[in-house]
C-alpha cells in the first residue's frame, strides 16, 4: 500500500468527519443545549442524526471516544422502541426494540426514511411498512467499535430505559421479519421491508442479501462483545455460521460469482453487496473476485472510483436499473455511482490482484472536484449530475477499505 495514498485517504476521512460534524441546539437528555452532531453530509442535505451513517463512519475509528459514546447514548435512550409494537397510520408498524432510522434534534425518533415526522404518520409505505433492517445491526456494530477502540466494555452495563446496553443490543439483533429456517432477513411482497438505507427507494421481496450480511456481521460483533460469557459467545457464533452458510445457499450464483440482491422482487446481481460479501469474509472465491475485477475493468460497475448498485449490462429494463423503484433512472439509487462501497470494492480487488487502482481513481476524481464539494454522495457517469457534498460515507469508507487491506495483508507503509 502506497504511503501517500493511505495518508490521503486518512486525511480525507478526518476532514469529512469534521465537515459533517455540526454544533446543533438539541433537546437530548432533557437538556436543551448545543452539542456536536454527526450528520450524513457536510452540506446538511439530511438534517437529523442518522444511526446508520454514524455507525458506518465509526468503523474508521476516527471518531473520538467521548463523542462516539454520546452518539450511542442518544440511540439507546431515544432511538429504540420498547417491548410493544407500535401501529402507525397507513398500516406501518414499528416492531418491538426496533432502532430508528434517524433521531430529530428534539430527541424524537423517526423510524422510516423519507420523512422527518416523528408522529403517527411516518409515510404511506413508499419506504417500506417496517423500519429498515440495517439500523438494528449498525447499532450493534457501533457499540462494538466503541468497545474495541476505547477498551470501555463497562458501557454494556450502562442502563437506558430500563435495559442495559447489552440487553438492548440483544433485543435489536433478535429483530423482526427473520426467516426461522435460514435466519436470514425477509420481506413480504405487499408490506415490504427495506433492507438498508442506501436502497430505501427500492422495493425488494423474499430473502434479502444486504440486510442478511449486516445481520451476519452483527452476530460476529456480539460474539466478540460476549467473549467472556461462554453461552452467549457460542450462541452468536452459531448464529453467524448459520447465516453465512445460508447466504451462500440462497444468494450466490455459482455460474457467475455474483450474489443476488433478493430472492423475489429485485433478484438482480447486487454489485455493492457482492463486494461487501467479500469484505465481510463470506467468500473469496476466485469467480467472485474475477467478476468484480471484470466489472471494474469494463466500466460496467465503476466510474472514477464510484460504484453503481447494478451492472450497466444487468439493468432490469431500458429505463430502470432496478425492478421496482420510484427513483429516476441513472440518478440516486437507481443507476448513479456512489463512493460508499468503494472501500469494500477496493478490498475485493486487492484480494484478486494486489492492486488498488480503484482507490487511485477515487483520489484523482476527488482532487479534480474538491472545489465543487467532492466527495459526493453520488454522481452520474460523467459527473455532470451529482448530489450530497462532502458526503460522510463517501469520504470515510474508502479509508476503511484501505485499512483492512493493510491489516489483513500485513502491508507496511
Amino acid at each position: 500500500m502506497d504511503k501517500e495514498i493511505i495518508n490521503l485517504l486518512k486525511a480525507t476521512a478526518i476532514k469529512t468527519i469534521a465537515d459533517c460534524t455540526f454544533g446543533k441546539k438539541v433537546n437530548y437528555f432533557k437538556e436543551e443545549k448545543e452539542v456536536p452532531v454527526l450528520l450524513p453530509s457536510g452540506d446538511e442535505k439530511y438534517v437529523s442524526f442518522w444511526v446508520r451513517d454514524c455507525a458506518m463512519m465509526a468503523e474508521s475509528k476516527l471518531i473520538p471516544n467521548h463523542l462516539l459514546k454520546k452518539y450511542i447514548e442518544i440511540i439507546s435512550t431515544y432511538g429504540q422502541n420498547g417491548k410493544d409494537a407500535i401501529r402507525l397510520e397507513n398500516d406501518l408498524s414499528i416492531p418491538p426494540y426496533s432502532i430508528a432510522d434517524h433521531i430529530n434534534y428534539d430527541g424524537k425518533p423517526v423510524y422510516f426514511p423519507g420523512t422527518y415526522s416523528s408522529g403517527n404518520n411516518q409515510g404511506s409505505g413508499d419506504f417500506g411498512f417496517y423500519p429498515p433492517f440495517c439500523d438494528n445491526y449498525y447499532y450493534i456494530i457501533m457499540v462494538s467499535i466503541y468497545v474495541e477502540q476505547s477498551g470501555d466494555s463497562e458501557i454494556l452495563n450502562d442502563k437506558c430505559n430500563d435495559l442495559t446496553i447489552a440487553e438492548s443490543l440483544e433485543y435489536a439483533f433478535a429483530g423482526y421479519n427473520i426467516d426461522d429456517k435460514s435466519d436470514l432477513c425477509i420481506s413480504d411482497e405487499e408490506k415490504y421491508t427495506v433492507d438498508w438505507g442506501f436502497v430505501d427507494t427500492i422495493k425488494k421481496s423474499g430473502k434479502l442479501l444486504m440486510a442478511s450480511l449486516l445481520r451476519y456481521n452483527a452476530a460476529r460483533k456480539l460474539q466478540m462483545l460476549f467473549k467472556d460469557n461462554a453461552d452467549k459467545y457460542n450462541f452468536y457464533k452459531a448464529k453467524a455460521e448459520k447465516i453465512k452458510k445460508n447466504i451462500l445457499l440462497e444468494f450466490y450464483d455459482n455460474s457467475t460469482g455474483w450474489f443476488y440482491s433478493a430472492t423475489g422482487i429485485g433478484k438482480q446481481y447486487d454489485v455493492w453487496a457482492t463486494a461487501y460479501a467479500v469484505f465481510s469474509g463470506i467468500t473469496k472465491e476466485k469467480k467472485t473476485l474475477e467478476a468484480l475485477y471484470n466489472a471494474y475493468i469494463d466500466r460496467t460497475a465503476v466510474v472514477d472510483g464510484y460504484v453503481r448498485h447494478i451492472l450497466t449490462n444487468n439493468d432490469f429494463s431500458t429505463n430502470s436499473a432496478w425492478e421496482s423503484t420510484r427513483t429516476e433512472y441513472n440518478t440516486y439509487q437507481n443507476g448513479a455511482y456512489w463512493a460508499t462501497p468503494t472501500g469494500w470494492y477496493a478490498y475485493a480487488l486487492y484480494c484478486y490482484n494486489q492492486k488498488i487502482d480503484i482507490l487511485e481513481d477515487f483520489i484523482k476524481h476527488l482532487n479534480i472536484y474538491a472545489k465543487d464539494g467532492a466527495p459526493f454522495e453520488w454522481i452520474d457517469k460523467t459527473t455532470t449530475k451529482y448530489s450530497g457534498l462532502n458526503y460522510g460515507t463517501s469520504g470515510v469508507l474508502p479509508y476503511i477499505g484501505a485499512i483492512k487491506i493493510i491489516e489483513e495483508f500485513k502491508q507496511i507503509y
